[in-house]
């Protein structure tokens, strides 16, 4: 009961953070399902989980998907995304996993100083989406990458937080094919999965509620901050 109950609330705190900024939940995820079952079970039932939970992002805010630019996103995000699948067999999971923490503080500290920014392009959502496909099918920790990948279309955040969470929606799909076909997907897995998905969708619910009165110009310091704290914790706790 005590599991149950405390992936229960690291659900609806990681929903209220993946429906404010789009990202965040498997960081919040990981590290409490890991502190019972190992990486190895905490990856796929996140799976699960941040699959409901995209599924409800993408539902509440679906009059303000931008399927063009998801379409352009999920070329290179889908095939991707089964390399990655297939890398989390055999690649360390707890070395890639500070590795990308390293990445992500960098990356957010640029963000927040004003020292790099993504192009708005084509281009640059075709190969966000390959970079985010093979860290989703390796640790399901992509939001952080396709967050600044979308951030660079100046979306409102309830067409931002929902685009990104139709293209997440199909990643997490193929992900989940493939867990499955390696024989990753136990009785388990999915049931801790759907009940911690049913959390966050909770917690989605409250936080969607609440972005529409955002200010753009400060929504992307908010979420590099957000990346921040999530990946320090993350890299403490592996």
């Amino acid at each position: 009961m005590l599991q149950e109950a405390i992936l229960t609330v690291a659900g609806i705190v990681s929903g209220l953070l993946s429906g404010t900024v789009g990202f965040g939940g498997s960081m919040i995820l990981l590290p409490a399902i890991t502190s019972f079952y190992g990486i190895e079970v905490a990856v796929p039932m996140a799976t699960v989980a941040q699959l409901l939970s995209n599924i409800f992002r993408m539902g509440a805010g679906f009059s303000s998907i931008r399927w063009r630019q998801a379409g352009l996103f999920l070329i290179l995000a889908a095939p991707f995304t089964i390399a990655g699948s297939y890398g989390f067999v055999v690649v360390p999971k707890e070395m890639m996993t500070r590795v990308l923490c390293v990445f992500l503080i960098s990356f957010a500290l640029l963000e927040i100083y004003d020292k790099i920014r993504l192009p708005r392009s084509r281009w640059t959502m075709i190969a966000g989406g390959g970079v985010s496909g093979v860290i989703n099918g390796l640790l399901c920790l992509s939001g952080p990458v396709s967050s600044a990948v979308f951030l660079t279309l100046g979306l409102s955040p309830v067409a931002y937080i929902a685009t990104e969470a139709a293209s997440a929606t199909v990643m997490h799909v193929i992900q989940l094919v493939m867990y499955g076909e390696f024989g990753l997907l136990g009785s388990q897995i999915i049931t801790g999965g759907l009940y911690t998905g049913i959390a966050m969708a909770l917690g989605n619910y409250v936080a969607m509620k609440r972005i529409k009165s955002i200010k753009r110009k400060s929504y992307r310091k908010i979420v590099a901050a957000v990346m921040i704290l999530a990946s320090v914790w993350l890299f403490l706790s592996v």
